[in-house]
């Protein structure tokens, strides 16, 4: 067995080279295993401790362990010492802020260091969890695929092997390493999965740790292949915060949850998207604002709108008035020469509402104020921020869209106004 390792170890390191490899050590079996193995085969590395200080004199301990195995080998370590009790004091999930802690605090360290990895002792049991408890989160492909031997400047060269092989390479090495306690601990969720729910099933299934292992393997390489589509229209929503609703008829379920999952977006919605096409333009799904970027999406006439979590507070335009003794030779939308005479009370401005009705210029008619943000090509997630410029009596105009006809000045007016708007 020692053999075996060492020879696949050694093709591992040759697939991926560095002047420099960091090891995660917690002074448990598998990253003591790992730092080993890599002192044995002589490469570069500096070892990184985390200590959470969560089980007090154990805690120091682990940190006190690794220490020793680094000085008695003159192996160069950084540690990070957190107070995670008290970070956890304001809320928060225990294992969602260690991990933050812990990746933190490689990073800093990888991005000191040029052309270097981390390394990480994550087996083929981890990997078994990891499948379980992103099933039980309702994870899309890129979580049940599991972990990836090289994940950007991650790597994993433990995945192949099972936790009873890596200990059983370690007692032929003589090796020793702390026991953490909390890992018998089953109000964590991986580890109710590890101790009893995964040993359960594989005791009904034999077969089931290599199902698992061919449908991951399955899911790496499906997720391969659609990557760059993935990604493309991922970044074309950020870019854009639209999508076609040609292109979304054309996604694969699966296609769809993978950007929705990038997109931090609840994975439930894959479900509810369907109907939101069939619905009228103005529809929207709304979710609780988490770290995404986004917090709902909108149904348009030919594409789905997605709203920032952080959307702009519209301020209502303004205008200045004026008189003016003569008419000029070119105009705008935003700027307004009324007649005096015509004008009924004080002018103001106010969100355009339901029901409103204007006589645009060029009509003979009237026209609901809906319709012309409509004929506009307005979006639905947008009308609500169109205002409109009124009197006591009647609606001036449609603030960058139309103006009212039975306001407006003409040669024969008498006083001018000039109205500037200001949005």
């Amino acid at each position: 067995m020692l053999n075996k390792f060492q020879t696949y170890f050694q093709s591992f390191i040759e697939k991926h080279p560095a002047a420099q490899y960091f090891i995660a050590v917690s002074g448990g079996h598998d990253s003591m295993l790992l730092l080993d193995t890599c002192r044995r085969n002589s490469l570069s590395i500096i070892v990184l401790h985390v200590n959470y200080q969560l089980r007090g004199e154990e805690s120091n301990g682990d940190q006190a362990f690794v220490e020793s195995y680094c000085l008695l080998h003159s192996i160069p370590i950084h540690v990070h010492r957190v107070d995670l009790k008290e970070k956890l004091i304001s809320g928060g999930n225990l294992q969602q802020l260690a991990r933050k802690e812990r990746y933190a605090f490689f990073e800093r360290h990888l991005n000191q260091v040029p052309n270097s990895y981390l390394m990480a002792a994550q087996h083929q049991d981890d990997q078994l969890e990891t499948f379980w408890l992103q099933l039980f989160r309702g994870s899309g492909l890129s979580g049940l695929q599991g972990m990836l031997e090289k994940n950007e400047r991650i790597l994993r060269p433990f995945l192949p092997f099972s936790k009873m092989e890596l200990v059983q390479l370690s007692k032929e090495m003589n090796l020793s390493w702390r026991e953490d306690s909390s890992n018998q601990n089953t109000k964590y969720l991986r580890n109710l999965f590890r101790l009893k729910l995964i040993p359960s099933l594989e005791q009904e299934i034999p077969t089931l740790r290599d199902s698992i292992q061919i449908i991951q393997s399955v899911f790496q390489s499906t997720l391969k292949e659609n990557q760059a589509e993935i990604e493309a229209l991922t970044n074309e929503i950020l870019k854009n915060k639209t999508i076609t609703l040609d292109e979304i008829f054309h996604l694969s379920d699966f296609k769809l949850v993978e950007i929705l999952k990038r997109l931090s977006i609840p994975v439930v919605f894959t479900k509810k998207i369907p109907e939101l096409l069939q619905s009228e333009a103005g529809k929207r799904l709304n979710w609780k604002v988490n770290d995404g970027p986004f917090q709902a999406i909108v149904k348009e006439r030919d594409f789905l709108r997605f709203v920032s979590t952080n959307p702009i507070s519209f301020a209502t335009p303004t205008f200045q008035a004026q008189f003016i003794s003569s008419l000029p030779t070119e105009f705008d939308k935003n700027t307004l020469f009324l007649d005096q005479s015509k004008i009924r009370g004080e002018l103001y401005v106010r969100p355009w509402t339901k029901g409103d009705r204007m006589q645009p210029i060029g009509l003979s008619g009237s026209k609901l104020i809906s319709d012309i943000l409509k004929d506009d090509h307005v979006p639905a997630s947008e009308k609500q921020e169109r205002f409109v410029l009124c009197d006591d009596e009647k609606i001036i105009c449609c603030i960058g869209h139309r103006i009212d006809r039975r306001s407006i000045a003409n040669e024969q007016s008498k006083l001018l106004i000039r109205v500037e708007i200001q949005q």
